[in-house]
């Protein structure tokens, strides 16, 4: 994993609004074999609707599960490989590349689980989809409950429920009892 100092996470914070976007299992499982588990169409669309006409930035190897880079959204993929280019794709090696980018509304953090470790403590908010199931996989969702607190569910049907998380730095929670 790459270190990102506190100060970096800060400017980010202060010149970019950054959220996440993430789906798992309840078992913690977000992928197997560099796909995603499990086929949710209602799921994918609620992806397509927060995401359509943002910027989206991703990890080289969730890009290469997709295939091809997602209609109607700015795509930056982060990667080691300073001579991996696809069409349609920004690159960038280095968090810090991203001010320079000078994006224009919301940045979606999209995966990996080494892109959540790296961004989480650089993301305003988590929309955290759950999809319900017994899902077997090879990566998991990085552990976020010290970074994130939940502020509510947004959508539950069927085959999945979005909760809804903030950033502790922005939440309201130094009265709470619970969080001293």
């Amino acid at each position: 994993m790459m270190a990102v100092s506190t100060d970096l996470h800060d400017i980010l914070l202060q010149k970019l609004d950054i959220r996440a976007i993430a789906a798992m299992a309840p078992n913690g499982i977000i992928g197997n074999n560099n796909s995603i588990p499990w086929n949710i169409p209602e799921e994918m669309a609620f992806f397509r609707r927060m995401t359509q006409n943002a910027s989206v930035l991703m990890g080289r190897k969730t890009f290469e599960s997709i295939g091809h880079p997602l209609p109607n959204r700015r795509n930056i993929v982060m990667t080691r490989n300073t001579a991996w280019h696809q069409d349609g794709v920004t690159t960038i090696q280095k968090l810090d590349q991203l001010v320079e980018l000078a994006i224009k509304g919301p940045l979606w953090v999209c995966g990996g689980a080494m892109i959540y470790e790296i961004l989480f403590p650089a993301c305003r908010e988590l929309y955290l989809s759950t999809v319900f199931g017994k899902f077997d996989g090879d990566t998991k969702m990085i552990p976020f409950g010290s970074i994130f607190v939940i502020d509510k569910t947004i959508l539950t049907c069927s085959t999945f429920k979005v909760d809804h998380y903030v950033n502790r730095r922005y939440a309201n929670i130094k009265e709470s009892p619970l969080f001293l």
